[in-house]
């Protein structure tokens, strides 16, 4: 490694002898990628947390675009963590499916400059969100001009007609292909959002109930296929499936006050407490698991993200939770870790992240066992590197835990 990049990779290379990472018995592979959080939902700790655990790079989807760039700032100036890409808000139709988050666009005039505003700011991709209409949607995609790649969460818009006007990413399995995939007694109706009474359990029962072998299905995910469109399915988000990991909040004690203060503010009490509640629902995960393996089997892009700020998800734990859900959906290790590196990489268009080979950024995990043999190994690091200097685990979690407020 020079500076911040590889220039050489196999046997014959002669490194500077005093500038030498001792690997014996290690395995390496290349710094992970969450292609999906929130920043500002997990506060501070949460990039030194990723990168703790081997998450070299992530990409935020809908935070307020001030904040973004003062985080970028302190990264800039040497601030250690996950290296931050994002998208600003999330570009959202007239009547906003969460009040605070999405920047609201009036029509697809308004939707564009929405667009421009972001693209000004560094984002690197822009976001689309659930009540944006069709033309609206067309009208981002046009303005952006193969500047940045394009990713929706979806709603109003279908995921097909995202990918006929050339959107480049679909976030959140459960939700974005629903109506697409859902027999149309069981799909949503207009009006009908995560807010609304009754939408999660009616989008679970026709999740369980959807034919995926059935020809709508099939021709879905040949479209998705066709039009090299890169899905990011999120299942460790599935309301109400999993009980909080509270050992895993305790790397982070900011963001479980910041849960806590959320779920105190809104009036309600997590969703699904019970066992035997969450039991009913993990059949639906099975399903989505069922679904995500049938698109990897046909070669459609899997990546790997998180959703890390809603309520219960950890930074960089979460990541590993959503490996192990991709190999529960058929993936190989190797394209487990593929999702999570070289595939992420090509969905979030860096050809410099990714892979170990020379040119790329020197973001390398120095693993004490082998991940072909188990994904735990993931997360079993000796020495993360990022951009050619060196991190040790223990220190990057002390800095996590002690963050300010």
């Amino acid at each position: 490694m020079e500076d911040e990049l590889i220039t050489k990779v196999g046997p014959g290379v002669e490194p500077d002898a005093d500038n030498v990472i001792d690997g014996s018995g290690l395995w390496a592979v290349p710094g992970l990628i969450d292609c999906h959080i929130h920043l500002a939902l997990t506060g501070p700790g949460s990039l030194e947390l990723n990168l703790a655990l081997g998450v070299t790079t992530v990409r935020d989807l809908g935070d307020p675009l001030d904040f973004l760039q003062e985080q970028r700032r302190l990264q800039d100036e040497g601030a250690v963590g996950a290296r931050l890409l994002y998208t600003g808000p999330m570009i959202d139709g007239a009547d906003p499916t969460w009040p605070m988050l999405p920047r609201t666009t009036k029509d697809a005039d308004d939707a564009a400059r929405a667009v421009e505003e972001h693209l000004t700011a560094g984002a690197a991709a822009i976001k689309l969100y659930t009540t944006l209409e069709p033309e609206s949607l067309r009208r981002c995609i046009e303005q952006v001009d193969g500047r940045v790649p394009v990713t929706g969460h979806l709603g109003r818009t279908l995921a097909s007609e995202a990918m006929e006007a050339g959107i480049n990413g679909l976030e959140h399995v459960l939700l974005t292909p629903y109506n697409d995939i859902a027999a149309p007694e069981h799909r949503t109706a207009r009006n009908e959002l995560m807010l609304t009474p009754g939408f999660w359990p009616k989008v679970n029962q026709g999740w369980l109930a959807a034919d995926l072998d059935h020809d709508h299905v099939k021709r879905w995910i040949d479209l998705l296929v066709e039009r090299d469109v890169s899905l990011c399915p999120t299942l460790t988000v599935l309301p109400g499936a999993d009980a909080p990991d509270e050992e895993a909040f305790d790397h982070l004690p900011n963001y479980r006050m910041m849960r806590d203060e959320r779920m105190a503010a809104s009036g309600r009490q997590p969703p699904e407490q019970t066992d035997e509640m969450r039991a009913r629902i993990r059949p639906v995960r099975e399903k989505l698991q069922e679904f995500v393996g049938i698109v990897h089997q046909a070669g459609g892009r899997v990546v790997s993200g998180t959703d890390t700020g809603a309520i219960g998800v950890v930074p960089g734990f979460s990541l590993h939770a959503e490996l192990g859900y991709l190999s529960g959906a058929g993936l190989s290790n190797m394209d487990v870790i593929r999702a999570a590196t070289a595939r992420a990489a090509e969905a979030i268009w860096r050809d410099d992240l990714g892979t170990i080979a020379p040119g790329k950024r020197a973001d390398i995990l120095l693993l004490r066992g082998n991940p072909l043999e188990g994904l735990a190994a993931l997360r079993d690091i000796q020495h993360i590197v990022q951009d050619g200097v060196v991190h040790d685990p223990a220190e990057l979690f002390a800095t996590a835990r002690n963050a300010g407020p």
